[in-house]
């Protein structure tokens, strides 16, 4: 373990805070500890504790898109983050597993052993898997084999499962609105649907979209 790695709680859950506190203090009583109420507090920390190992419960806290995760990670490469969490969507895992290098995922629904595991995984920066998460890693890769869309469709489909106009989208794909209204009536015709409530629906179940970031 590295002996200079502070850890950072950001959980906001009394329960699991002091769950986590207790196997902590079995592998390593001098290990200081601080926690973060907010996305705010958890950044002015890691600022000053560049190469802490978070405790992340990403579904309970204020961050808004995958993207700002992984952006986080990326701003902050000397820490680890171990994200633990009562439910993450395969298209999550793939995302923070694809876009980051600093992260570990365990459920808190595993077994104390697995979470023991990945915290002394994460003290040594080495990644860490529970055995849900590479079974959902195992799920997507399957659905992306099935999935008759293209990537510009997948990206066309979650702006649209976020409420954007074509015209909107347009403006942010840097296309042609005419070309929008054709990829759109492509993606319904792919996925045998007439709205966009059932397409969006669809996605989710794929795994295609976050369901954090489903706004329907």
């Amino acid at each position: 373990m590295i002996d200079s790695m502070p850890i950072i709680m950001a959980d906001n859950q009394p329960l699991t805070r002091a769950g986590l506190l207790y196997l902590i203090r079995q592998l390593d009583a001098n290990r200081p500890v601080q926690e973060a109420g907010d996305k705010a507090a958890l950044i002015k920390l890691l600022v000053q504790h560049p190469n802490a190992l978070v405790l992340l419960d990403y579904t309970l806290f204020d961050f808004t898109q995958v993207q700002e995760l992984i952006n986080l990670c990326a701003r902050f490469s000397a820490a680890h983050i171990l994200l633990i969490s009562a439910d993450l969507s395969s298209s999550f895992v793939k995302m923070v597993g694809i876009g980051t290098s600093n992260t570990s995922m365990v459920f808190k629904g595993s077994t104390s052993a697995e979470i023991t595991d990945a915290l002394m995984s994460a003290l040594r920066e080495e990644r860490y898997l529970c055995a849900h998460v590479q079974e959902l890693l195992n799920v997507q890769e399957a659905q992306d084999e099935n999935n008759p869309l293209t990537k510009t469709e997948v990206e066309i489909l979650k702006l649209i499962a976020l409420g954007k106009s074509s015209k909107e989208i347009a403006a942010m794909r840097y296309l042609s609105q005419h070309t929008v209204v054709s990829h759109r009536k492509n993606i319904f015709r792919k996925l045998e649907v007439n709205t966009v409530y059932e397409a969006s629906r669809y996605a989710m179940r794929m795994g295609l979209i976050d369901v954090i970031d489903y706004q329907i």
